[in-house]
C-alpha cells in the first residue's frame, strides 16, 4: 500500500507543478479541481482522476430531476468542461510519462492513471 501512496503523491506533485488545482475534499459541493482516488490493490499502482467543476454548478446538477438533466444548458456546460479538462490533463500526464485511460464500471467518466512503464502489453 505504501507504493500506492508514493505513486499518488508523485502524481499530485506533477499535477500541481503543471498548475492544476487539486480538490481539497471528496465532497463535490465543497471543492473543485482534480480529485484523486487510489485504486486499491491494483498492481502496478494506479489512481482514479476526475475533474470537478465549481461547487455551484455541482449543486445545480444535483437539484435537477432526471428529465431535466438532458436539456439543461448548465449541465451540458458541466459535461463539456469535464470532457475538455480530461483531454487537457491526459495530454499533460502523457507528456510527463504517465499512462492514462478511461475508467470503466463504477468509476466510468473518470480517468485511470498509472506509470507509462507499467502499460499492459
Amino acid at each position: 500500500m505504501i507504493a500506492h501512496e508514493i505513486f499518488r503523491e508523485k502524481l499530485t506533485a506533477d499535477l500541481v507543478r503543471a498548475g492544476l488545482p487539486i480538490a481539497a475534499t471528496f465532497d463535490p459541493s465543497l471543492s473543485s479541481g482534480i480529485r484523486l482516488e487510489t485504486v486499491d490493490e491494483s498492481l502496478p499502482p494506479s489512481v482514479f482522476l476526475e475533474w470537478r467543476v465549481h461547487p455551484q454548478l455541482t449543486d445545480h446538477f444535483l437539484s435537477l430531476g432526471p428529465a431535466e438533466l438532458l436539456s439543461d444548458p448548465r449541465v451540458q456546460a458541466m459535461q463539456n468542461t469535464r470532457r475538455a479538462m480530461h483531454t487537457a490533463v491526459t495530454a499533460i500526464l502523457e507528456f510527463a510519462g504517465y499512462q492514462v485511460r478511461e475508467a470503466e464500471g463504477e468509476q466510468a467518466g473518470a480517468l485511470v492513471v498509472s506509470r507509462a512503464d507499467s502499460a499492459p502489453r
